[in-house]
């Protein structure tokens, strides 16, 4: 049945496959920040309309670009976190699938590590940190760049993974 649809260079299938994820996390990135900014927003709305209706106009001002930086941050780092769970779903299933064929302990102990990083992502995205009570408000470069370094190795693991 598969005869007659040629057969794509499994180099050009990985960075297609590797693309798509990055694609998808990046969107779920969008979407998970979007809500949680909303969140964090309405929860601490009463206190900022409080502050700025008593206070002086510059310090609104303050406020309003702390915020638009936070915000920025926040959304940086829930995109790149969402990348590095898009990539990891995709080596999870890659490797499990190859783990159901072979029964290999190599794999199995590959699909745990994995497993193990996923979950580290996941409970790294400040919505769960927020939903949990974790103060988030320094989301500075420091915070961004061990989520930047995961990223580069899953694309290496991924690649590594794909001959």
């Amino acid at each position: 049945m598969n005869e007659n649809r040629p057969n794509m260079d499994p180099k050009a299938k990985a960075i297609a496959i590797l693309f798509l994820l990055l694609v998808v996390g990046v969107i779920i990135g969008i979407i998970v920040s979007i809500i949680g900014l909303s969140i964090i927003e309405n929860q601490i709305a009463d206190r900022i309309t409080n502050i700025v209706k008593n206070s002086k106009p510059w310090i609104a001002q303050q406020i309003q670009q702390n915020w638009n930086r936070f915000s920025e941050m926040y959304m940086i780092v829930t995109v790149i976190i969402c990348m590095n769970l898009a990539v990891l779903f995709g080596l999870l299933y890659s490797y499990f699938k190859s783990f159901k064929q072979t029964y290999s302990t190599f794999l199995m102990g590959l699909v745990l590590f994995l497993g193990v990083l996923f979950v580290q992502s996941l409970l790294s995205l400040p919505i769960i940190q927020h939903s949990v009570g974790q103060t988030i408000t320094d989301l500075g470069l420091f915070n961004v760049l061990p989520n930047l370094f995961e990223t580069l190795a899953l694309i290496i693991l991924f690649f590594l993974s794909s001959e």
